[in-house]
Formats: structure tokens, sequence, C-alpha cells
């Protein structure tokens, strides 16, 4: 059934043992979701925000996105609220779906030029009005979503995209070693 190939680094900042970034892949026959949510700020409060918003993805991962995303921020009411991406691939519409709040970032390589933006606001505080991108997917787009804890300055270094056959888990240990930061969690997520 796998249809997508993934590399994931995941670190707290340094010094600390528990990461207020929280990730999540949920592969099925005819879409892949993978939502990437930051608690605000670090540590076990960081924590609980993001991993409430991971639980309520999972639980309500049918629904269209900007949905989902409505429901996090009812969920994440009393907490300190996280930045979040959805992001979903429909294999049968041949589609890539986004939808983002907050800072985090999402940088995609394709035959089409593919630019979903997050709004501002948080999730669980300042929901923005939510604006759901779609565009169209083909097999072999390369898609590299971060938390704020990853430099955006990856995206100009050439050398990381010398290869367009590179193993998607080197690519995200690359970026996280040349450009994760040491005083923020450090959340890079890489899909084909």
């Amino acid at each position: 059934m796998r249809r997508m190939e993934f590399g994931i680094v995941h670190r707290p900042k340094l010094g600390r043992h528990i990461s207020g970034d929280a990730y999540l892949i949920k592969e099925g026959e005819e879409a892949t979701l993978i939502c990437l949510a930051d608690g605000l700020g670090s540590g076990e409060k960081a924590a609980e925000a993001a991993q409430t918003a991971i639980r309520c993805v999972e639980v309500n991962s049918a629904l269209p996105l900007s949905d989902i995303m409505t429901r996090c921020h009812r969920a994440l009411k009393g907490t300190r609220g996280a930045v979040m991406a959805l992001m979903r691939i429909s294999f049968t519409q041949s589609t890539m779906t986004f939808v983002g709040v907050g800072n985090i970032g999402i940088h995609v390589r394709s035959t089409a030029p593919i630019k979903p933006i997050s709004r501002n606001g948080i999730v669980g505080y300042r929901l923005p009005h939510l604006r759901e991108f779609t565009f169209p997917y083909t097999p072999g787009d390369l898609f590299v979503l971060h938390t704020d804890g990853i430099s955006n300055r990856f995206i100009l270094d050439s050398t990381i995209w010398m290869t367009g056959t590179q193993d998607v888990q080197i690519l995200a240990d690359d970026i996280a070693r040349n450009f994760g930061k040491e005083d923020d969690d450090v959340t890079v997520l890489v899909a084909r």
C-alpha cells in the first residue's frame, strides 16, 4: 500500500529531552495525510499542545483539511496553542491539498509551480480565515515540511538539490544538520 517515501528528523532543542514539535503520517489506499505541529515555546507544555493537535488530526483525518484545522483549534483552547500544517496527497485525484497556520514551512519541488503558504495565526488562540491550496500532484514530487527550528535558507542551497534521486532520509538529515537551529526544536519531514 505504501506509495510515498518519508525522511524525518525530529529532535528537541539543545539541552532539552522533550520536543514541542510533533508530526503524523496517515497513509491510506486513496490518500496520504501529513500533519506537522509546533507547540508554542518548548518543553512539556509545548509538547502537550502539539500532541493534542496530532490526536485531533488522527480522529478527524477523513474530513476536509479546513474542517480538521477548525476542530484542532477547538481542541487546543486552554493549551499553549500551536502552529500547524496539514497536507493531503490524493492518489485517486492526483492532487496535493495544503492548509497551514503560523510559521510552518513548506517547499515543493515539482514540474508544476506549487507554492502553498500558511496564514498568520495560532491554532487554539487566533485562527485566521483558512485557505486550502490545491495543486496537481505527480508521483515523484518532493515535499519538505519543517518547523521554525529549520532555517529557510536550505531552499537556496544548490548543493542540497544536486541529485534528483537523493534518498529522502539523507535529504532530511542534510537539511537538519546544516540548517537546524540549536536553540529551537527541530522537525523536518521530507516526502516523495
